[in-house]
């Protein structure tokens, strides 16, 4: 599903060129409705807007000017559907942190939407002010609190922050690579055992496994932050943003 035309406003667009955050909802009505909910965690010259799915926008005008999009899904029945609006926002926006957002009752396969290009799936009961604590723990995540950017430097062999660098194995350079060029920046064990030159039939998780935390270990020494989250049953993700290519 493409989103082409104008999107609504629901509060002036900062000067200071913040992006903003974008809802979207199966209503303009539910957007709001969550958008409200939202506007208790940002900070005011955070721009919210809001949209329906079916509705358009330009999306050369929007396409990365959003520091997160929330996808609002209300109805059990959409949950499949909404696959390929994930995907297709993902195509046209790699930078924002996509969250998709699924209230009421009944199980979904989280991994599907991460796989579809969601960094956050978030599961309430209802869209009240009840939901206030987890929707505080998405903005107290480091995701969404980072103030670092790291280069990744394949020439050297090394990554780059401020001022600080980090020599990594050659191993390590083609991971974090292999996730900062993958638009969902997910890898799976046997993607990451390939990487490593590991024979994928026969290789020991635990070792793989060990590897991983090495080098999360190394960039949480170094910078202080978590960059390599574990996907339960699937494999690893890196944090969106923390990490560009030279």
């Amino acid at each position: 599903m493409m989103l082409s035309g104008n999107l609504a406003t629901s509060s002036p667009r900062p000067t200071n060129d913040v992006p903003g955050v974008l809802t979207l909802g199966r209503t303009r009505g539910v957007a709001e409705h969550f958008s409200a909910l939202l506007a208790k965690h940002v900070r005011t010259d955070l721009a919210l807007e809001v949209d329906s799915f079916t509705s358009s926008y330009k999306q050369n005008e929007h396409s990365g000017s959003f520091r997160a999009i929330f996808i609002v899904i209300d109805s059990p029945q959409a949950l499949e559907d909404n696959l390929a609006l994930v995907e297709n926002l993902r195509t046209d926006n790699l930078k924002p942190i996509i969250c998709t957002v699924i209230t009421g009752r009944g199980a979904f396969n989280k991994i599907k939407y991460y796989l579809a290009g969601a960094d956050f799936c978030i599961k309430l009961n209802t869209l009240s002010d009840d939901s206030a604590e987890l929707l505080g723990e998405f903005f107290s995540s480091e995701e969404w609190q980072r103030d670092i950017s790291l280069t990744l430097d394949p020439t050297r062999i090394c990554l780059l922050g401020s001022s600080q660098k980090l020599d990594i194995s050659f191993a390590e350079m083609k991971i974090l690579e292999a996730f900062a060029q993958t638009g969902n920046h997910i890898l799976s064990h046997d993607e990451i055992a390939t990487i490593m030159g590991l024979n994928t039939n026969f290789y020991d998780p635990r070792a793989l496994e060990k590897s991983i935390s090495r080098l999360r270990g190394k960039i949480k020494d170094m910078y202080g932050t978590n960059a390599i989250q574990s996907i339960r049953g699937y494999g690893y993700r890196l944090m969106r943003g923390l990490i560009s290519t030279a």
